[in-house]
Order: structure tokens, then C-alpha cells, then sequence
């Protein structure tokens, strides 16, 4: 009776590796995309619901504080699209991100936040 061995060849060990370096890297990429979303998400919830009563230029200039604090560099309160009606006011911002994998390859990231503090206003 012959035993044979077991365990990974080096061919299949390199290619584990290659897969999982390829893994790895694209997500070390992706991550400060979706960091970045979050904290801007973050930032527009506490902007509308500390100044979402005021004018849009006071909402703009609580957003930009708000950056200012969060270190968010990318976005400007300009890109902010602030809709008030009824007693409601409604922040909205899209925007993009393209993030460079290899070469002439890279990934699209397309965003919309969106945050009214009407349930705020039915609320109280």
C-alpha cells in the first residue's frame, strides 16, 4: 500500500496567493470610497437636523462646518441640493467616484444621500 501525500502543491499555493493578493488589493481601494460615503452621509443628518429650519444658504454653511470637522475634502456645500416646502427641508447630494484598479481599469461608485427632517417636523 503506497500513502500518498497531502497537502497543497506550490502551483496551487500560488494561485490561492495570487487570487487572494488581487482580493485584497481591490478592497484596500474600495474601503476609503465607502469610508468617505458614510461620513458624509453622517454629516448631511446632523447639518439637517441642527439647521434644517433656517435658509439654505445657513444649511450650506452648517454643512461646511461640518466637513470642516469630519475632514471631508471632495465634497462642497455648493453640490448640496436643499429643497424647503411645507416646513420640511430636504438635503440631497449625488455624486461619483471612480477609483483606479489596473491600468486603464477602474471602478464607477454612484451615490445619492438624501435626508428630510419631516419626520422630525411631524414628530415634535
Amino acid at each position: 500500500m503506497f500513502n500518498r501525500q497531502r497537502g497543497v502543491s506550490f502551483g496551487s499555493f500560488l494561485m490561492f496567493a495570487i487570487v487572494g493578493s488581487v482580493i485584497a488589493i481591490t478592497a484596500l481601494k474600495i474601503v476609503p470610497t465607502y469610508l468617505e460615503f458614510f461620513t458624509v452621509k453622517k454629516a448631511i443628518e446632523r447639518t439637517v437636523k441642527e439647521y434644517g429650519v433656517q435658509p439654505p444658504a445657513a444649511i450650506r454653511e452648517g454643512f461646511m462646518r461640518q466637513a470642516a470637522v469630519d475632514n471631508i475634502r471632495d465634497i462642497s456645500a455648493a453640490e448640496l441640493d436643499v429643497n424647503q416646502s411645507a416646513g420640511s427641508t430636504t438635503v440631497s447630494l449625488s455624486y461619483e467616484r471612480v477609483v483606479p484598479l489596473v491600468g486603464n481599469m477602474s471602478l464607477l461608485f454612484a451615490f445619492d444621500i438624501k435626508k428630510s427632517n419631516a419626520q422630525q417636523a411631524a414628530g415634535n
